[in-house]
């Protein structure tokens, strides 16, 4: 098992190595935009090619390279009707005919035989990789020869994404390509003292908007509580970033438990959505009075049944561990409106409520997403 040092606090700190001697940690700051058809989420700026193309992303934990939104990503050969407001709504797209810089590396799957990124959860896309310039930030770094992949399709990234992850990407037909992960290349060039990086997600429900945060090499203390427990990173590199979820209770109307049982659970900013085993979905749905819709896969809250909800100061508290029992723990609580996200077409016909939670088929599935990490 490799050793994962970091603490549980907010943000989430993934600790791979701690330097103290130069360079400094690389505050990433916040495009002070919450978007997404999922959401809203707090995105981060990133420049594209050469001429600099930029765009809005939301940064994954799990993926080693950047995805983006190409022109075919607003056209109708991906929409019945395509939106008024497509290419904004997206973050903005990005156009390798303008770039000077691109290499094209051809059309590939997004994984194989579920393995890859979104791979355990279903993602299937095609996607248009190449090699081009990338920065981060409207002022921040920009590196050459870069791995990007251009989507189109709405699902299941509306959005772009920025990954963390410092595993070298696979093509199937290409081998391990040769080009390293965004923050590989930070640290061999010298800008970073390390691969080490905290993320929180933001949230738009508290105080007057919380921006997610982003650092590189460091965290902020302000958003650090203290606690004593230290996990170890997972064997699989494909879903390493693996805790124990001892249990999940309900404060509310009532109290209740929804998880008794300890799971072996992914943390995962790449997707929204809670994914826990049946019986905990059976829990969660009788909690708060859930239905599922059977044509979205989304469970849907109507405007009354939310009110009832926001005002009922219910919160769901997740306990983490590195061992099934006993053990150092820490408690992540997540008021309600955690859970109170809007979705948006395509993935509804209409705008709508919607509780992120979803019923793993099995127990590769069970993740704690985006929504887990607006209060980890």
């Amino acid at each position: 098992m490799r050793d994962w040092t970091g603490l549980w606090a907010w943000p989430l700190f993934i600790a791979f190595s701690i330097a103290q001697d130069e360079p400094k940690a690389l505050v990433i700051p916040p495009s002070q935009h919450f978007e997404g058809n999922d959401g809203p989420w707090s995105t981060f700026d990133v420049r594209v090619g050469e001429p600099e193309q930029y765009l809005r992303v939301l940064v994954s934990t799990a993926s080693p390279h950047a995805l983006v939104p190409v022109t075919e990503a607003c056209s109708d050969a991906v929409f019945d009707t395509v939106p008024p407001d497509c290419a904004v709504s997206r973050g903005k797209l990005f156009n390798v005919n303008d770039s000077s810089t691109w290499q094209e590396l051809g059309i590939f799957g997004l994984n194989e035989n579920g393995i890859g990124l979104g791979g355990n959860l279903g993602y299937e896309a095609r996607v248009q990789f190449g090699l081009d310039n990338l920065g981060i930030g409207l002022n921040g770094p920009s590196l050459e020869n870069q791995t990007i992949g251009g989507i189109a399709t709405p699902e299941p990234f509306y959005l772009g994404i920025f990954g963390l992850n410092n595993q070298p990407l696979n093509f199937t037909t290409l081998g391990n390509h040769p080009s390293s992960s965004f923050l590989t290349t930070l640290k061999d060039q010298g800008k970073i003292p390390s691969l080490s990086w905290s993320y929180t997600a933001g949230a738009k429900y508290r105080l007057k908007q919380v921006y997610g945060q982003l650092i590189f090499s460091g965290y902020d203390t302000s958003r650090f509580k203290e606690n004593a427990v230290s996990f170890t990173m997972a064997d699989d590199i494909t879903r390493d970033l693996v805790a124990i979820l001892q249990s999940i209770s309900y404060s509310g109307s009532q109290s209740t438990t929804l998880l008794s049982d300890p799971i072996d659970v992914m943390i995962d900013s790449t997707d929204p959505n809670i994914w826990l085993p049946e019986e905990a979905c059976d829990a969660f749905e009788d909690a708060f009075g859930l239905t599922l819709d059977q044509e979205s896969g989304l469970y849907l809250v109507n405007s009354t049944h939310r009110n009832r909800l926001l005002d009922s100061n219910a919160e769901v508290s997740f306990r983490l561990s590195d061992v099934r029992s006993g053990g150092e723990t820490v408690t992540i609580v997540l008021p309600y409106a955690a859970f109170d996200l809007t979705a948006e077409p395509p993935l509804v016909k209409t705008t709508s409520h919607y509780f992120p939670l979803k019923r793993a088929n099995s127990s590769n599935q069970y993740t704690l997403g985006r929504t887990f990490l607006q209060e980890a």
